[in-house]
């Protein structure tokens, strides 16, 4: 095939594909080689095609008054604080700020305004390659969202086998749009991200992270992930603080590669510390002050790359449909109004322990080893996951140790068998023989739970419960069976996205399912279960984000019901503590990303050490306090009122309100010790800030992350073997109806096509370039051979448009 021969070929199968800007460019020169009538006619219709194209796309696009210029269909869908979210974002790329962090709460449509965004920056011509970071799981509802809010722009998969991985890859940089993959891909293949197929370094212009805290710590994801080159750099994360205000160094870092907030050694001597140190309860007057005036300065400094608005703060009673102008041309734009959230009402339940559990706590306690552990510097972490355990049901113990007290009721164990290992597996597992009446009466939070869940079914509500612990939400499953419950479950061991998705939409659609169980680390990200109005967090996390996220999956747009979330706490034991733990680093997230100059504190640093200290089980300090400090700001309805004191019926010590912490302002601050040092105190803060931006102007943003982080771990994790565990298995009921399964697909295939026949259509008659792109898009993603259900993909050939597709 010649040249000539070569350059139609070209400019057909680009048209074909909707680049008309290539076709017309292929077909010139092959005009120009052999001048044809034919090549001629081309050229022309292409040429008209593409200026009734720009005319079209003038009349749809309106400008910002910032001077992002977007769809108007588009901008009109978004409510006013995605539009603000949008215009932030553009702001950013425009004054070469390199970056920020998007850090509104889940439920507020991160995902949707860093679409648009790229939408209109691609539209605009500014941008050309982006490379999105995700977890796994996050993928599907990224693809759909690409979609449905910007089918014009190409998404590609870095995933799959090394082929797929390789051509994804290639075509996103070779003729633009955006590059999916995910942090442990990122981990291994950061080189072949960096480069070109040629293996010249390649740049991004924007690099996306979300879920982006989890680069707060030194691992080998975040080392890789500050290698791979960019111009811009994004950060979504409904959390970007969970522990200390190192994680939000660590964000900037990243983003601005050294030249914001310098290293991290000096960040922590000048702003951490003396942070840390005001918001303990009992801390002097001096360093109260010098923290608040600290905190108040690193927020000067981070305020212009960190947007991050709360669901109570953009919830309005607007009447949807108000028109708000936006352009400094006078273009109009209807934009709806966010919509009032239903009330959200947070309980902390302080539980007892059994009587088993409190005696097993105490002789815990009493070995040597915990005393030998408390006298060394040795990390206690495993001794406190222990202590965990009791808390929740003593059998999640091992084997060895329910015998040892007392709790196998298996008669015929044989000594000798003690020391072997299938003693060491959790006794959770081999609860076949032991009465639901035993494994209730062995847990404090098991009795309250089930009562609970009692009355909840009474009243008509659906509840979500979160566990860190899959055995506990087998043993939770088991009881709700015998007792005639309708249990869905969503855990670890569901790895297929699909069958996570038939599970999220099975609870969603069918109002029979009472109960839906989930591990917090699982369930708590990227679900949608608005279905359920009740949430129980049955165990504390450490972080305090991660029991938030969980709560997030049903309090948030979509919700019609009041939401009740109780959180269960044993008195006086380690949870206690937990909890006083992540009040704690609340008030860090308040002061340092929230405009609160000074939350009130609530716990001396005695108070937050104590982990290894039993106080009473049948009484809680931490209980009293907050009951004293916020009782009269308690908001109930006569119903609510009603079901609280029912819930006071149940074994129980009392209940807190988790909603109000922090609405008091702190009653510890002496003004007139502000006057006395205010000056000594300015001149502190103004010293650190001299000294981190002097540090932050000697980086170029091209030195290695270590120079600022000192050592990375490179090592991989050995994590200890195993020990072989069978876990009891409980059928969801009603999840496999092959015959319904065959309906549901079915029916989502033809809305599918339904929606998009007819603009698809339009598109290829008109030869549209976006609706081409989007309606071959939408072609090939039917009928690609994945790793997906015969059923389903059998029911999308059977659909008469897509055998039209087919033809095309």
């Amino acid at each position: 095939m010649g040249l000539y021969e070569k350059l139609v070929a070209k400019g057909k199968e680009t048209a074909a594909e909707g680049n008309l800007e290539e076709s017309l460019e292929a077909f010139k020169a092959a005009y120009k080689i052999k001048e044809t009538e034919k090549i001629l006619g081309r050229i022309n219709k292409i040429e008209r095609l593409m200026e009734e194209l720009k005319d079209e796309e003038d009349e749809d696009l309106v400008e910002l008054d910032n001077g992002l210029i977007i769809f108007r269909k588009l901008v009109e869908r978004l409510y006013p604080h995605q539009v603000d979210g949008i215009k932030w974002i553009y702001d950013l790329f425009k004054d070469k700020k390199k970056g920020g962090i998007l850090a509104d709460d889940m439920g507020l449509g991160k995902t949707i305004q860093v679409i648009a965004a790229l939408s209109a920056m691609f539209n605009m011509e500014v941008i050309n390659h982006v490379l999105l970071v995700l977890p796994l799981s996050l993928i599907p509802n990224w693809t759909r969202e690409f979609e449905k809010w910007a089918p014009g722009i190409k998404t590609k998969c870095f995933h799959g086998t090394i082929r797929e991985r390789t051509s994804a890859l290639q075509y996103c940089q070779r003729k633009g749009g955006v590059c999916m993959t995910t942090y442990g891909l990122v981990q291994t293949q950061w080189e072949q991200l960096g480069q070109t197929e040629y293996r010249s370094e390649f740049v991004w212009d924007y690099i996306i992270l979300d879920e982006g805290h989890k680069i707060k710590n030194p691992t080998k994801t975040t080392k890789s992930l500050h290698s791979i080159p960019s111009k811009n750099r994004l950060i979504l994360t409904g959390t970007p603080i969970q522990n200390n205000l190192r994680e939000l160094w660590a964000l900037f870092d990243w983003i601005m590669q050294g030249t914001l907030l310098g290293t991290q050694k000096t960040f922590r001597s000048e702003y951490e510390n003396p942070i840390t140190r005001a918001r303990k309860r009992g801390a002097s007057g001096t360093d109260i002050h010098l923290g608040n005036y600290m905190a108040e300065s690193l927020r000067k400094i981070v305020d212009p790359y960190i947007m991050r608005r709360t669901t109570g703060s953009v919830s309005t009673v607007k009447p949807k449909g108000s028109t708000v102008d936006e352009s400094q041309m006078g273009n109009s734009v209807k934009k709806p109004s966010f919509p009032k959230l239903k009330k959200k009402n947070d309980f902390v339940i302080w539980t007892y322990l059994s009587d088993v559990q409190e005696n097993i706590y105490r002789d815990f306690l009493q070995q040597e080893s915990i005393k030998e552990l408390l006298a060394s510097k040795r990390s206690p972490l495993v001794q406190l996951n222990v202590l965990k355990k009791i808390c929740d049901h003593p059998r999640l113990l091992s084997r060895r140790a329910c015998h040892g007290l007392g709790l196998e009721a298996n008669e015929s164990i044989v000594e000798e068998e003690i020391d072997s290992e299938r003693f060491k597996e959790c006794a959770a597992n081999r609860i076949d023989n032991i009465s639901d009446e035993t494994l209730i009466k062995e847990s404090g939070k098991l009795q309250f739970l089930i009562e609970l869940l009692v009355m909840l079914k009474e009243e008509g509500h659906r509840t979500l419960i979160f566990s860190l612990s899959q055995k506990v939400l087998n043993i939770i499953q088991r009881i709700l069976l015998n007792k005639r419950f309708k249990v869905m479950r969503l855990d670890g061991t569901i790895t297929k996205l699909s069958e996570r998705e038939l599970r999220v939409n099975k609870f969603q659609n069918d109002a029979s399912y009472e109960v839906f169980l989930l591990t917090t680390q699982v369930g708590g990200v990227g679900l949608n279960l608005t279905a359920a109005d009740r949430v129980v967090i049955f165990d504390p996390s450490w972080n305090p984000a991660t029991d938030a996220q969980a709560v997030d999956r049903i309090y948030r747009i979509g919700q019609e019901k009041n939401v009740v979330v109780y959180r269960l706490i044993t008195c006086g034991t380690v949870e206690e503590k937990i909890y006083r733990r992540q009040i704690f680093k609340d008030f860090i997230i308040k002061q340092s990303t929230v405009d609160n100059k000074d939350p009130y504190r609530y716990f001396t640093n005695q108070e937050l050490r104590e982990l290894f200290q039993l106080e009473s089980t049948t009484d809680s300090v931490t209980q009293r306090q907050l009951q004293e400090l916020h009782s009269e700001q308690r908001c109930l309805d006569p119903k609510l009122d009603e079901h609280l004191a029912r819930i006071h019926m149940l074994p129980m010590f009392g209940v807190s309100d988790h909603n109000v912490m922090f609405s008091q302002a702190p009653d510890d601050v002496d003004p007139e010790m502000i006057d006395e040092h205010r000056e000594s105190i300015k001149d502190k803060v103004a010293s650190a800030r001299v000294r981190v931006e002097a540090e932050a102007r000697g980086f170029t943003g091209t030195e290695r992350a270590e120079s600022r982080w000192g050592e990375f771990e490179t090592k991989p994790t050995v994590s200890q073997p195993k020990i072989p565990e069978t876990e009891p298995v409980y059928p969801v009921e009603g999840l496999y109806d092959k015959i319904k399964s065959l309906q549901l697909v079915e029916e989502a295939v033809d809305k599918i096509f339904e929606n998009n026949a007819v603009r698809s259509c339009k598109a290829l008659q008109k030869g549209s370039q976006p609706g081409l792109l989007h309606t071959l898009s939408v072609f090939r993603s039917f009928t690609e051979e994945k790793s997906e259900d015969s059923l389903i993909r059998d029911a999308r050939l059977s659909n008469p448009f897509m055998q039209h597709g087919l033809a095309l």
